[in-house]
C-alpha cells in the first residue's frame, strides 16, 4: 500500500511506466482503467491504486495466469497498485452488474493503447 496519496502527475507516471514494463514483457496494453478511491476521488493515506488492464495477451487465460504475469511484470508497483486484468472480450461482454461491469461504468480510462 502507499505511504501517502498520490499527485495526479505521481499516478500519470506509474500508468506510463505499467503500461512500458508490460509491453516490453510483451503484454500488449489497450487499456487501463482506475477504479475505486482513487478513480472516486477519495483515496486514504493507506489506499492502493487499482487498475484494471485490459489486453488481448489475456485472452483465453485463466484468472490464475493472468494475475501470475500481472505480478510477475509489475512486482516493483505490488506496494502501491493493485492490478487485474482481462481480455478485451471479456470486458466488453462483462454483465453491469458484475465486478468488470462496475469498473466499466466507474471507473476512469488513463489510458486506451492505439
Amino acid at each position: 500500500m502507499a505511504k501517502t496519496t498520490l499527485s495526479q502527475g505521481e499516478l500519470k507516471k506509474i500508468i506510463n511506466d505499467v503500461v512500458h514494463d508490460l509491453e516490453a514483457h510483451k503484454i500488449k496494453v489497450d487499456k487501463v482503467i482506475l477504479y475505486g478511491s482513487y478513480a472516486h476521488g477519495n483515496p486514504k493515506e493507506f489506499s492502493d491504486v487499482d487498475i484494471a488492464v485490459v489486453s488481448p495477451s489475456f485472452a483465453r487465460q485463466s484468472i490464475l495466469k493472468i494475475q501470475e504475469a500481472l505480478a510477475k511484470v509489475m512486482s516493483k508497483y505490488l506496494s502501491i497498485v493493485e492490478p487485474i486484468g482481462c481480455s478485451p472480450e471479456d470486458f466488453n461482454k462483462a454483465d453491469k452488474t458484475s465486478f468488470l461491469g462496475e469498473i466499466k461504468r466507474t471507473g476512469k480510462v488513463l489510458y486506451a493503447g492505439g
